[in-house]
């Protein structure tokens, strides 16, 4: 394209104006768009049609810069959330192949000298402009003085605070566009003083377009070496409360306002309350959110373990199409967004409940890894996967150092690493970790059943018996999910353990209907 010309893109709803550098959608309104995402939908818009790998892109949009994928698959996220939910519709991808712009495209050409009627205004509409998660703006801090090194200081650690944050998979961090910010979005302030022995560090958290001061608050900062720490608990904090609201937010939309990511917020929710009905409510929001684009990793994510959780409940000869089929949400999480923790443990707790032992461990490692100190939820799905395939020494690695961090005591994460913790034989510290659970959330069954067995191992039978008559009466299929639980452990140890102290209360579980524990090729890892 010649420099002297101007050209608008004009593809499914939306057109790209290379003079202005705008792109606009259905109605004329303005959607923010990053320098590198503009470059890569102009790159595509050039080539409709074409197979792009991921190397000819990162040669074409960072040429003689080294980098790694991670910036091309931030860079196509960007697009897609700008694209919102059209995206599936315009950029396909082809799994370990590259992407394709899969939509005709029209080229306008106009002289530069040619006087082009101006838009219209963009109009915001509610939603319109949010990605498919919640949008964090962060400012950069104010120093409390002027002078030069504490000017330094809040860059530095302006930078050390959106590095941590940029981590997150449920909240977009961004800095201050020159766009307006969209509707819904939330805007993070701050300002750092360095006198006295430990920095103090003042943020405060307002809803963009209104102003209200959803938190504040002042910390102390600690030293370099434990900064890491202190700052993925701060930023868990703020993304408990800006998902908090976008929760808020949604259960007071009518239905038709609702967009994907509304779904996936309402679905989460119910899901983790445990509740068996409240489960299949939220699959029905997890559906509705794919339905509205398909590209949304997390809601796959959710479904696989939706499916696989409901397996004890499944006729045995649908039982392989099921966990096939979650198997199925789980991977296709997992090609949408390569690098999400969360979708990379859904994968491997899929994989670890389906007997494919080593290839779950694999991914629960590669999963933490992805994850920060402060990922409850994704760490609590690697443990599992790895307590799951016969490796409980590394799940109790890989949740500890997040639960240490969690202030809220949310009944999942406990009960899991309460189990885990029975499993590595430290009973005591179990039992206090599934009190806490329970203390949270009385009727989760997996709480239940773990609480008889670390009871009955520490001569408690009164606290086993209890625990067990609470799990009869909260689950009439309790019998059917232990079974399940044990059929797909690879340690045979702690298959044993179970059957041992349920036996110990007057249940037979190995003589009970259901799945067979010996089809599970649980191994002796003692």
């Amino acid at each position: 394209m010649s420099a002297e010309d101007r050209a608008v893109f004009r593809f499914d709803e939306f057109a790209l104006d290379t003079a202005s550098g705008t792109l606009r959608g259905a109605g004329g309104a303005e959607i923010m768009l990053r320098p590198k995402g503009y470059a890569l939908l102009l790159y595509l818009l050039e080539r409709p049609g074409v197979l792009h790998s991921r190397n000819a892109l990162l040669d074409a949009l960072w040429a003689g810069l080294a980098v790694t994928d991670d910036s091309l698959t931030q860079c196509v996220g960007d697009l897609r959330r700008a694209l919102g939910d059209r995206a599936t519709s315009v950029l396909r991808t082809l799994p370990r192949r590259g992407y394709v712009l899969a939509t005709p495209v029209l080229r306008d050409i106009a002289p530069a000298n040619t006087r082009v009627p101006a838009l219209a205004p963009p109009k915001l509409e509610p939603g319109a402009l949010l990605p498919d998660c919640d949008l964090l703006v962060f400012e950069a801090l104010e120093p409390q003085s002027n002078d030069v090194e504490a000017q330094r200081f809040a860059r530095f650690l302006g930078a050390e605070l959106l590095r941590s944050f940029s981590r997150s998979e449920m909240v977009l961090v961004q800095t201050r566009a020159t766009q307006p910010l969209p509707p819904e979005s939330f805007l993070l302030s701050g300002a750092v003083r360095c006198g006295g022995e430990q920095p103090q560090l003042s943020l405060l958290l307002e809803e963009a377009d209104n102003g209200r001061v959803v938190w504040a608050d002042q910390v102390s900062l600690p030293p370099p070496n434990q900064r890491e720490e202190a700052l993925a608990v701060l930023f868990a904090r703020l993304e408990t409360l800006v998902m908090a609201e976008g929760l808020r937010r949604a259960r007071h939309k009518p239905v038709p306002a609702l967009r994907a990511y509304d779904f996936v917020r309402l679905g989460a929710a119910l899901y983790g309350r445990g509740n068996e009905g409240e489960k299949q409510e939220a699959e029905q929001h997890f559906l509705h959110a794919i339905a509205m684009d398909r590209g949304i990793a997390i809601a796959h994510a959710y479904i696989a373990m939706i499916l696989m959780n409901r397996l004890h409940v499944t006729r045995s000869q649908d039982r392989t199409i099921e966990s096939r089929r979650a198997l199925d949400f789980a991977r296709q999480a997992v090609e949408l967004k390569p690098r999400s923790a969360f979708a990379v443990a859904a994968f491997a707790y899929a994989l670890a409940r389906s007997r494919h032992w080593d290839t779950a461990a694999e991914n629960a490692r590669m999963a933490v890894g992805l994850s920060t100190l402060a990922s409850v939820g994704p760490r609590t799905m690697a443990a599992v996967a790895l307590l799951i395939s016969g490796e409980a020494d590394e799940a109790l690695l890989a949740l500890q150092p997040a639960i240490a961090l969690e202030s809220f005591g949310a009944a999942g994460p406990r009960t899991a690493f309460g189990t885990v913790l029975l499993a590595t034989g430290k009973r005591e510290e179990a039992l206090v970790e599934l009190r806490r659970a329970a203390s949270h959330l009385p009727d989760f069954p997996p709480c239940l059943r773990s609480t008889v067995v670390a009871a009955v191992e520490l001569g408690r039978l009164n606290e086993a018996r209890e625990a067990l008559a609470r799990l009869r009466q909260v689950d009439p299929e309790w019998m059917g999910s232990l079974r399940e639980f044990l059929s797909f452990m690879r340690d045979g140890l702690i298959i044993d353990r179970f059957v041992n102290a349920f036996a110990a209360c007057g249940e037979s579980v190995r003589n009970s209907a259901g799945p067979s524990l010996t089809a599970a090729g649980g191994t002796n890892r003692g």
